[in-house]
C-alpha cells in the first residue's frame, strides 16, 4: 500500500509539474512600463565602449563564506550580502568603494532582495520556518523590519494535503509526508514591469519534500522543484506557481523581457551526490534547465535543457550549482547575462561569463571572469542615470586560496563580454558589433 501510495503520488507531481509546450516564436513587441511604474531601459551605448574588468575582495572568512547575494536598489545603490551570516554591504558609487558590514536578518534559506520598483522598498523572504514573513527594508538597505504574510498554495500543493499524501512542515522538522518553501540561492527577485502583470513583485523559489538523501539521489516521490513566489498586493500576500517541469531543480533565476515574457533558468540535481550511487553521466546532467512564462509566473512553457549553459562544478558529480542572472536595462533588446563555472560538472573553479541577445533563445558567446576556486555567483547591473550606469556586477564566492574562503565582486561591461570567445550557439547580432 505504501509503494502504491509513492508511485501515485510521484505520477501527479510529474503530471502537475508539466507545461503545455508553446512552439518557439518571434517575441511580441516591446510593451510600455505599467501606469504608474518607471520605465527603466534605455540606450544600449552606455554598456560598451572601451572594455573592462575590475575585481575586488568584499567578504572574507574562514572557509564558510557561502551564498552570494547582490541587488541594485532604486536609486542605484548596490546591495551584496553574506547570507550565512547575515552581513551586508552597500557601494553609492556603483561598486567602487563599500561601506562597512551592516547586520542584516537575511539567512540561509531565505530568498535574495525582492527589489519594489514601485515603491522602492527592499523585500526577503522567509517561509521555512513555521512562520511566514518577509523582511523589509524602505531605506536602501541599512535598517529592517519584520512583517508577516499569507502564502496561498498553488493547486498541487492543495490537492497533496486534501488527499493525506503531503501537508506543509518547515525545514528544521524531518517529518515524513511533509514538505515545506524556500528561495535558498535564488537569484535578485523583480517587479514586472509590462502589460497586464505590471507591478508584481516575483522571485524563484523551491518546494522541497523532507528526504534524508542529497537531492541528487532521492526518489522521484521526493524530488524537489524550482518554482516561484508572486505578489500583486506589495508583499502582503504571496502565491505559490505552478512547479517547474521537471524535478530535481532548485536554486533558479528569473528576469522579465521587454515584452513581458519572462524567462526562467534552474539548476539542475541529475548528477549524484552519494558515490556509492555514482553513475555514468551524460552532458544533460550539468546543463541547466530552462523555460519562458507567459502569464506573469504562474505557468512554465517551452522548458527545454540548455546545450550551452554549464551548471557548475558538482565535484564530477553533476549536481550543479547556482548560477547568475540578469537582463541589462536596453530599449527594445534582451541581452542576458548568465555565470557559472565553466567545468562541465567537474570543480567548482573557472568562473565565466555567458551572453544571449534574443532572451535566453541562444548563448552565442562567453567570456572566462575568474580562472581560480569559484562557486555561486549573484548578477546586477547598473540603472540608467547612477553612478553604476553602464556597469554589470558580479558577487561570487571565491578566491586563491579557496572557493569559499572569500567573495569577491567584479566591475565589468558589456564590450568586455564581448571580446569573448564563440560557443557555437548562434551569433552575436550585427547591432551589438556595430554599436561596439
Amino acid at each position: 500500500m505504501r509503494r502504491a501510495t509513492q508511485l501515485a503520488t510521484a505520477a501527479v507531481l510529474l503530471l502537475a509539474a508539466t507545461s503545455i509546450v508553446r512552439l518557439p516564436g518571434t517575441l511580441a513587441a516591446s510593451a510600455s512600463a505599467g501606469e504608474g511604474l518607471p520605465e527603466p531601459d534605455g540606450p544600449l551605448a552606455p554598456f560598451l565602449g572601451k572594455p573592462f574588468l575590475e575585481i575586488q575582495e568584499v567578504f572574507r572568512g574562514d572557509g564558510q563564506v557561502r551564498e552570494p547575494y547582490l541587488a541594485v536598489t532604486t536609486d542605484g545603490t548596490v546591495l551584496i550580502v553574506r547570507n550565512y551570516v547575515g552581513l551586508l554591504r552597500r557601494s553609492e558609487d556603483g561598486g567602487r568603494s563599500w561601506s562597512e558590514p551592516i547586520k542584516v536578518p537575511i539567512r540561509h534559506s531565505d530568498s535574495n532582495i525582492i527589489v519594489d520598483e514601485q515603491t522602492g522598498d527592499l523585500l526577503v523572504l522567509r517561509l521555512w520556518d513555521g512562520r511566514d514573513r518577509l523582511f523589509r527594508s524602505s531605506d536602501g538597505g541599512r535598517s529592517w523590519r519584520e512583517q508577516p504574510v499569507r502564502i496561498r498554495p498553488n493547486g498541487l500543493m492543495r490537492w497533496l494535503e486534501e488527499v493525506g499524501l503531503k501537508r506543509r512542515g518547515v525545514r528544521d522538522r524531518a517529518v515524513a509526508g511533509t514538505y515545506y518553501l524556500h528561495a535558498n540561492a535564488s537569484e535578485a527577485g523583480i517587479t514586472l514591469l509590462r502589460g497586464k502583470f505590471a507591478g508584481r513583485l516575483i522571485v524563484s523559489g523551491t518546494f522541497r519534500p523532507h528526504a534524508p538523501e542529497h537531492p541528487s539521489d532521492r526518489k522521484p516521490v521526493d524530488a524537489i522543484y524550482s518554482c516561484a513566489f508572486y505578489s500583486d498586493d506589495r508583499g502582503r500576500t504571496w502565491k505559490v506557481s505552478e512547479l517547474f517541469p521537471e524535478g530535481y531543480t532548485e536554486e533558479a533565476a528569473l528576469v522579465e523581457l521587454h515584452d513581458g515574457t519572462i524567462y526562467y533558468n534552474t539548476r539542475s540535481h541529475r548528477g549524484f551526490y552519494d558515490r556509492r550511487r555514482a553513475r555514468k553521466l551524460g552532458p544533460d546532467s550539468w546543463h541547466r534547465r530552462e523555460a519562458w512564462s507567459y502569464d506573469g509566473g504562474h505557468t512554465w512553457e517551452e522548458y527545454r535543457i540548455s546545450q550551452v549553459l554549464v551548471d557548475g562544478g558538482g565535484y564530477n558529480r553533476g549536481y550543479g550549482m547556482k548560477g547568475g542572472l540578469v537582463r541589462l536595462p536596453v530599449r527594445g533588446r534582451d541581452i542576458l547575462l548568465y555565470t557559472n563555472a565553466d567545468t562541465a560538472g567537474g570543480e567548482r573553479a573557472r568562473l565565466t561569463v555567458w551572453a544571449s541577445f534574443d532572451g535566453g533563445r541562444s548563448w552565442p558567446i562567453k567570456r572566462l571572469l575568474y580562472e581560480g576556486p569559484a562557486a555561486y555567483s549573484s548578477l546586477g547591473v547598473g540603472r540608467h542615470g547612477t553612478a553604476g550606469e553602464g556597469t554589470i556586477f558580479l558577487l561570487f564566492e571565491g578566491g586563491p586560496e579557496g572557493r569559499y574562503t572569500a567573495m569577491q565582486f567584479a566591475r565589468f561591461n558589456l564590450s568586455w563580454v564581448l571580446q569573448g570567445e564563440p560557443t557555437g550557439d548562434g551569433t552575436v547580432p550585427d547591432w551589438v558589433r556595430k554599436s561596439d
